[in-house]
């Protein structure tokens, strides 16, 4: 091998390392074992991000078997949320990508499923009630998603409080919920067994019950976000 092609080489090899240094440094952290590229954290942040794609063409498709993968994509999703804030604090791997992501990808979780449920139900009547809910979950999410992009574009870090956390255990136990009982009733027509199970007015009112209590959680975290930061700003004037 030349002079020359060994000096490319190296230089190429030092584009590498200033690359790989550089995504660790916004996915990775310091860690006991010493710098990691991708936390395991951010591993189960990210794969939460990949299930939203997935779950959504799955579920508006006509296959009810491609909606029942896609109910258990969800569940997965949702179950990756209880463990990779335990895992970074555990393994003290905590990341500003991550303190970031995690609620972000929470977010885009929670909201492909209902805007999925209301493309694919009519909510037997109750269409226009369900609508208002999700609305304004949705206002709510982006707007303090909003928040959080100029908080972190000025160079601070808004991390997510037990409310926000409260709010979206509501949110993922009503989606849940919601996702196995129509699962159940497609099942159900399928095999032609008699039954009314999750069809009529009375499963969309509870539904709509519990869009009501996801709404109502996700105005009060979002007053109390917002008061902090207002707090916050107040302090450091």
């Amino acid at each position: 091998m030349s002079a020359g092609d060994k000096n490319t080489e190296k230089n190429n090899f030092s584009a590498f390392q200033r690359s790989r240094d550089k995504i660790g440094s916004i996915l990775g952290a310091e860690s006991p074992r010493g710098k990691v590229m991708i936390t395991a954290a951010n591993w189960l942040t990210l794969i939460r991000l990949a299930v939203v794609p997935l779950f959504w063409y799955g579920f508006l498709s006509d296959s009810p078997l491609l909606r029942v993968l896609a109910t258990i994509l969800f569940i997965g999703g949702a179950l990756t949320d209880l463990y990779d804030g335990k895992l970074a604090r555990k393994r003290r791997e905590e990341t500003a990508f991550g303190n970031f992501t995690d609620p972000l990808a929470d977010k885009l979780l929670v909201l492909s499923a209902y805007w999925a449920l209301l493309i694919r139900e009519d909510f037997s009547g109750l269409f226009i009630l369900a609508l208002v809910w999700i609305s304004i979950i949705t206002l709510r999410e982006v707007g303090l998603t909003l928040m959080r992009i100029l908080a972190v574009g000025g160079g601070s870090s808004l991390a997510t409080s037990i409310w926000g956390k409260w709010k979206t255990g509501i949110q993922l136990t009503t989606l849940i919920f919601t996702l196995l009982a129509l699962n159940l009733r497609d099942l159900l027509i399928i095999y032609e067994y008699p039954s009314s199970l999750f069809k009529g007015t009375g499963f969309f009112i509870l539904v709509n019950i519990l869009l009501f209590l996801c709404a109502s959680s996700s105005l009060i975290s979002g007053g109390l976000y917002l008061r902090g930061v207002s707090n916050l700003r107040s302090k450091s004037d």
